[in-house]
């Protein structure tokens, strides 16, 4: 197990592509997951990438293999402090940071809190201003984890971050995803995570100090982010917005060879 002990004494799970051979020209890629994601999530697209760029992958705390502090606050700028204790750690100076949904946020997190970390900003399902939709969504997802477990909460999410197209093609997938998702976490942790996240502050707060080139994906079928509120954020950002058709929450595994060419077009 390969893990660095964080400035709050958690335990981060992390793994590495490549990155031995990293040059100084080129910085890696590191992916932040989902809310209930893992590094596996993104090993398929790392084995992919590391010949081009170095990859990197963490569990944040409460998620995965990670193990948070007892006192953990789970806010943003404990989740960036993480980060770059991480980067510390692997003698990286900066990186391409690739946030999906939750991740997009502590991605905005490092480039305020660690602006100087931060090459290229890569913001995937996440919107500049929640709307009701997206908050009752998230409040339904924490007490159905209180009430009836991670397994039922699992269920509920599937059918608000999936896309019709992707459940057409993978239904007989779904009890696997479900099943991943349960083994890879603990209860407590994405119930730490969902607590956290519906204080955190707006996007649009943390947007407009970035100074990172920035790309903002979203799904065309997201019930949790609008395009309104995908193009706002770009905006705030000084950057572009990318809208993928037919695809909802989850971009990358719903349509991943279109979410592995946007990366490669945007970064340097």
């Amino acid at each position: 197990m390969t893990e660095i002990t964080s400035p709050g004494s958690s335990k981060l799970y992390y793994e590495t592509y490549n990155l031995d051979n990293k040059s100084a020209d080129v910085s890696p890629i590191l992916f932040l997951n989902g809310m209930t994601q893992t590094t596996m999530s993104w090993k398929t697209l790392a084995r992919r990438l590391r010949d081009t760029y170095p990859v990197i992958t963490y569990d944040a705390q409460g998620q995965g293999q990670s193990i948070p502090a007892k006192d953990a606050s789970f806010e943003l700028a404990m989740h960036a402090d993480d980060l770059s204790a991480l980067l510390d750690e692997l003698d990286v100076e900066r990186v391409h940071l690739v946030g999906f949904s939750h991740g997009s946020r502590v991605a905005l997190a490092m480039a305020n809190h660690h602006p100087q970390r931060v090459d290229h900003l890569v913001l995937c399902s996440a919107t500049a201003t929640p709307t009701a939709l997206q908050r009752t969504i998230i409040r339904g997802w924490r007490e159905i984890l209180r009430h009836g477990g991670l397994e039922a909460m699992s269920w509920a999410a599937l059918p608000t971050i999936l896309g019709n197209a992707y459940l057409e093609q993978h239904e007989h997938l779904i009890k696997g995803i479900i099943s991943a998702s349960t083994s890879r976490n603990q209860p407590e942790g994405v119930a730490s995570l969902l607590d956290a996240m519906m204080h955190y502050p707006d996007l649009s707060e943390l947007a407009t100090q970035v100074q990172s080139p920035t790309l903002v994906i979203s799904g065309e079928e997201d019930l949790l982010v609008t395009r309104t509120g995908a193009e706002k954020l770009a905006e705030l950002c000084g950057g572009t917005h990318h809208e993928v058709a037919q695809v909802a929450h989850t971009v990358p595994i719903e349509n991943p060879g279109e979410f592995q060419k946007l990366l490669l077009d945007f970064l340097p």
